[in-house]
C-alpha cells in the first residue's frame, strides 16, 4: 500500500508543493526574464514512468490477490485515485507532454495476460 501512495502523490507534490516553493526561493535571484521564466516552468509529465508504476502495482495486486483478497478493493481504489490525480496533475500541474502514439499503451495491454498467468500460477 505504500507504493500506492508514493506513485500517486509524488507527481502531485512536485507540481503543487516543490515547484512553487522553488519558484518562490529562486525568483528574487534571477536577473533576466529568460531565467525568471525558467524558474516558473512546470515539471514534465513522464508517461512511461507513470505507466511503469501503474503496471507494477497492477501486477503485484494480480499476483498476490489469490492469497490476499483484500488486494482487489485496494487495486480498485488505486486505479480510481490514480486516474483522477493523474488527470488533475496532467491538465493543471505539468507541461504539455510530447506527442506519442498508441504503441506504449498497446505494449502495456499485451502484458496483461502475463498478469493473469502470474495470478493463476501463484494462486494455484
Amino acid at each position: 500500500t505504500g507504493q500506492v501512495f508514493t506513485n500517486t502523490l509524488s507527481p502531485l507534490c512536485m507540481s503543487y508543493i516543490v515547484t512553487p516553493l522553488l519558484a518562490r526561493m529562486y525568483a528574487r535571484t534571477q536577473v533576466t526574464q529568460e531565467a525568471l521564466n525558467a524558474v516558473y516552468v512546470l515539471p514534465n509529465w513522464n508517461l512511461s514512468l507513470r505507466l511503469a508504476q501503474t503496471l507494477n502495482v497492477i501486477f503485484c495486486i494480480m499476483m498476490y490477490s489469490g492469497g490476499m483478497p483484500i488486494l482487489y478493493p485496494i487495486g480498485m481504489v488505486y486505479c480510481f485515485v490514480a486516474y483522477w490525480l493523474d488527470k488533475f496533475c496532467l491538465l493543471r500541474g505539468s507541461r504539455r507532454p510530447p506527442a506519442s502514439n498508441q504503441d506504449v499503451m498497446r505494449m502495456a495491454m499485451h502484458m496483461m495476460p502475463w498478469a493473469a498467468f502470474l495470478h493463476v500460477a501463484v494462486a494455484a
